[in-house]
């Protein structure tokens, strides 16, 4: 797809980001995120410079936003070649 538009197979920058949403009591772990104050989920998603998505990490809201990213990028590890994954 990238090809499509002039770039090389594997991005080499990516974005991340995250969204806590609601969600009812039944199916799957939820949690509580107070700096939202949502009780539900959160999601990570991980897109490159055109927007399509590389990863994506759904999991209960009250996982901390470093945490979250963390196992997102995991996913990533191996991937792509030229998109280097560091943790500060």
């Amino acid at each position: 797809m990238r090809k499509q538009y002039g770039r090389k197979a594997s991005p080499s920058v990516a974005i991340i980001d995250s969204q806590s949403a609601k969600t009812t009591e039944q199916g799957g772990p939820r949690g509580y995120d107070a700096g939202k104050k949502i009780n539900g989920r959160k999601r990570h998603i991980i897109v490159d410079c055109l927007g399509l998505i590389l990863a994506v990490h759904v999991h209960p809201a009250n996982i901390q936003d470093r945490d979250g990213a963390k196992a997102t990028l995991l996913k990533l590890r191996g991937l792509f070649p030229l998109l280097t994954l560091e943790f500060f």
